[in-house]
């Protein structure tokens, strides 16, 4: 990439009717190549960039392209980071079920083990919770029968 890409943009930008200009070591920047030339002769380095419009038009119009595909290929992977395999899937929901299934398995065994009585009954209450069972209000004796039931079909099944 040229060094006074940006200084030539600029000046296409301020002068619509120039389709070409030419820019010295020092950053003067001239409409005409015989005039950037002179004043070049006049400089210890007597380089010059020469910059078309169009050229820079199309330059640009690449780098945009090339931006977007970088930026569409970032947002693939940023989505495929995002967005779990369905073997990722798989795994989370068979670690779901068997701790779900260790839990339940656990809470069983602290109904069994539990006393339903009221004086345990935030345990109780606790239970009717985990295992969802509905009851048609919080009181310690409607608990009771809500878990004596449910421990009855458990050692049914």
């Amino acid at each position: 990439m040229k060094k006074f890409t940006e200084s030539a943009q600029d000046y296409f930008d301020r002068h619509p009717s120039s389709n070409e200009c030419h820019i010295t070591s020092d950053g003067r920047v001239f409409h005409e190549k015989g005039n950037a030339t002179s004043f070049a002769n006049t400089l210890d380095n007597q380089d010059i960039e020469s910059f078309s419009r169009k050229v820079l038009e199309k330059e640009k119009s690449l780098s945009e392209e090339i931006v977007n595909v970088k930026n569409d290929k970032v947002l693939e992977v940023t989505i495929n980071t995002l967005i779990p395999t369905k073997e990722q899937v798989a795994e989370q929901v068979k670690q779901v079920l068997e701790n779900g299934a260790a839990d339940r398995e656990a809470k069983i065994k602290e109904l069994e083990a539990l006393e339903l009585v009221t004086a345990n009954y935030n345990e109780m209450k606790a239970l009717v919770k985990f295992f969802d069972l509905k009851v048609e209000n919080q009181k310690a004796e409607t608990l009771i029968t809500a878990l004596t039931e449910f421990k009855n079909t458990l050692n049914q099944q």
